[in-house]
């Protein structure tokens, strides 16, 4: 009885390690279909994960940038959507304009030794990131702000970054948003995707 409870136990444990390793393959599928890349002039480790930033996960450009992607010497690049997208919105009354700011999500990431150039790409669908208390109407925000909130919008943008002899250089990419405040709900918070954040540093 128990060398049969131990070949069940086998088998189970051996058709979870195949439908793992299949599952793996499809997400890397998956990623290589939505058309992020991340191209370094000679074979460097490359890796990324689309994730949605939480509406409290922002930065301001040029404000103090968060512990979480701060870097020692690192260079902040600011870059809008290489083809621009949907006109300015036009706003309702009860809403502020705050500006631009970065997420804090890495949306592609690559990294290399030099010498060497390393070039990241990212082209990407990413999702309004939006916040508020109680129920929500959220085809009223979308009215007020001029563009739909529960949509994707895509991100596209790339980066070179020439990295000496010696050192390791990495580049982190994280969404750029337009930031809004629609008064009229209690102080909603939303952020429309609009280009790319770029982190890049040697060490």
């Amino acid at each position: 009885m128990h060398q049969k409870k131990q070949s069940s136990l086998e088998g189970f444990m051996n058709r979870a390690a195949k439908l793992a390793t299949l599952t793996g393959a499809v997400a890397m599928s998956v990623v290589s279909l939505g058309g992020i890349s991340a191209a370094p002039a000679l074979a460097q480790s490359s890796e990324g994960a689309a994730r949605g930033s939480s509406a409290k996960d922002f930065f301001e450009p040029g404000a103090k940038i968060p512990d979480s992607v701060l870097k020692s010497g690192a260079k902040l690049t600011v870059k809008r959507n290489s083809s621009p997208g949907a006109a300015t919105p036009r706003l309702a009354g009860s809403v502020t304009d705050l500006g631009e700011s970065c997420g804090t999500d890495v949306l592609q990431k690559t990294s290399g030794a030099g010498k060497t150039t390393l070039v990241l790409t990212v082209s990407q669908e990413v999702a309004v990131q939006k916040s508020g208390k109680g129920g929500i109407d959220w085809k009223a925000v979308s009215a007020e702000v001029g563009f739909s909130v529960t949509k994707t919008y895509k991100v596209e943008n790339q980066t070179r970054y020439e990295v000496p002899q010696g050192k390791n250089g990495t580049i982190e990419a994280y969404p750029l948003s337009h930031h809004y405040q629609v008064n009229a709900f209690g102080g909603v918070q939303v952020y429309k995707p609009v280009g790319v954040c770029f982190n890049q540093w040697t060490s």
